[in-house]
């Protein structure tokens, strides 16, 4: 499916952004308004800070950020990102990764404001539109997330993670159809990546169409072969299609790759045991008992679906 873009990239970049944000607040509902205006509080300070700090010193405090980001120490990261900025008020690298420091910190109406100084200084970089709508997403903005997303897209066709979390917003916001189409053209972009194979087949599961969702999750076991989740739900969606033959090998093969879960068993005896065969699932529950705790919220859940499946 093609994207229409609906904004000029050859704009001003500020007025670009002005629109969008227009346009965007107009399509939400006054709580949607309320909570992203929460976000964007305006005691922000200017970003564009003068300052005579050397523009070869913003390696330094990119540096030292990161050092103090990975000790835990989120004020100190902040403080030398800002420095960063003063030495190049227009850096899509120094606004990325104070707004990232801002998150870690649960001030994310600031991170939201340098990722939109990031986009208009750079406002062909997918990146800034990408992370916004992961703010969005954060606090249930999903249709403005949808929106950021878009552009992250479009910007960045070729970038399957972007399209991904399009195609999940979408999904979770009930826009089902272009869900799918958007988690399709996701596989089609990254078709050897086990990951997406999954999605696209965790999608069809919710939608209960389970001989697509087994057609995915078979693709997913073939591009990462030991990965004995994939191996275990595509044992579920064939549970779901009523293939017990099928179901139990593929859950034989997710215990010959991790032979201590304990809930690969019980789903195994629970397959034998729907299939007749009571010996094979009475060894198969006496060797879940002796790994000990098992995940019963899981099997319970597979239990009642394939039971619901079955109506």
């Amino acid at each position: 499916m093609e994207m229409e873009y609906p904004y000029e990239l050859d704009k001003d970049p500020n007025l670009w952004l002005d629109e969008i944000d227009l346009l965007e607040i107009e399509s939400l509902t006054p709580e949607e308004a309320a909570r992203l205006e929460a976000m964007v509080e305006n005691d922000i300070q200017s970003m564009d800070m003068e300052s005579d700090i050397a523009p070869e010193e913003a390696e330094e405090a990119a540096r030292e950020g990161d050092e103090h980001l990975a000790q835990g120490l989120v004020e100190e990261a902040i403080s030398a990102y800002r420095r960063m900025i003063q030495a190049d008020p227009e850096s899509l690298d120094a606004h990325l990764r104070i707004a990232d420091a801002y998150l870690l910190a649960d001030m994310s109406f600031k991170a939201v404001r340098h990722y939109r100084k990031a986009a208009r200084s750079h406002p062909r970089r997918a990146e800034p539109h990408f992370r916004l709508g992961e703010v969005y997403r954060r606090y249930g903005l999903l249709k403005v997330a949808i929106a950021e997303y878009r552009k992250a897209v479009y910007l960045s066709p070729q970038n399957p993670f972007y399209r991904y979390r399009l195609a999940k917003t979408l999904f979770e916001h009930g826009e089902i159809r272009e869900a799918i189409e958007q988690m399709m053209l996701c596989v089609q972009t990254a078709s050897s990546d086990a990951f997406y194979h999954y999605a696209l087949g965790d999608m069809f599961a919710r939608l209960r169409r389970y001989e697509e969702a087994a057609y995915e999750m078979r693709l997913a076991t073939v591009f990462a072969p030991y990965d004995d989740y994939y191996s275990a739900c595509l044992g579920i969606m064939y549970l779901h299609t009523r293939s017990l033959p099928k179901a139990a090998s593929a859950f034989r093969q997710a215990i010959r790759l991790n032979p201590d879960n304990p809930s690969y068993h019980y789903l195994l005896a629970d397959t034998y045991r729907r299939m007749g065969m009571v010996k094979h699932a009475a060894a198969h529950y006496r060797k879940a008992g002796r790994l000990g705790a098992y995940d019963s919220a899981f099997v319970r859940r597979v239990r009642d679906e394939v039971s619901r499946s079955r109506e």
